[in-house]
């Protein structure tokens, strides 16, 4: 009874192991990230080229007198998108090349830290799931409200 209340508080170490049809498993959705995370790299640089552009151009546009804002102001958000967009394609891609490493090492440590970054990876897009949500909660009304006002 009293090893039972001393070892409640405790987190108890679980051994697991991956077997070879989970490994094969794992190395294909390390290939399949490593892809993704190259797409959303280039996906970025095109973004920042564009934000550049549109920040460049604006001084000689004329559209910016057709939308009623500077194209500049557009290309500082397109900026902050590809900024955003970054993050998740790093945590991707650290996450395919440890977990790629990890097995073919047999290194608990270096597997740990894949895993790590693919939890860094969902955390970062579910966060900006809910502030985009959030966003379009706060914005709809606020769209409605003004054409009625």
């Amino acid at each position: 009874m009293e090893n039972e209340i001393t070892n409640a508080g405790l987190e108890m170490e679980t051994k697991l192991t991956i077997s070879s049809e989970g490994s094969s498993y794992l190395k294909t959705t390390a290939k399949w990230a490593t892809f993704i995370a190259i797409l959303g790299f280039i996906g970025t640089g095109i973004m920042v080229l564009v934000a550049f552009f549109m920040m460049i151009i604006s001084p000689m546009s004329k559209l910016n007198s057709t939308f009623g804002f500077p194209m500049s102001l557009i290309g500082v958000l397109y900026l902050i998108m590809a900024v955003l967009y970054f993050f998740p394609a790093y945590y991707l891609y650290n996450f395919a090349g440890k977990a790629k490493l990890a097995l073919e090492a047999g290194n608990q440590e270096v597997f740990d830290d894949s895993l790590k970054n693919l939890k860094k990876m969902f955390k970062f897009i579910g966060i900006m799931t809910i502030v985009m949500i959030a966003a379009y909660l706060i914005a709809i009304p606020t769209i409605i409200i003004s054409r009625l006002v």
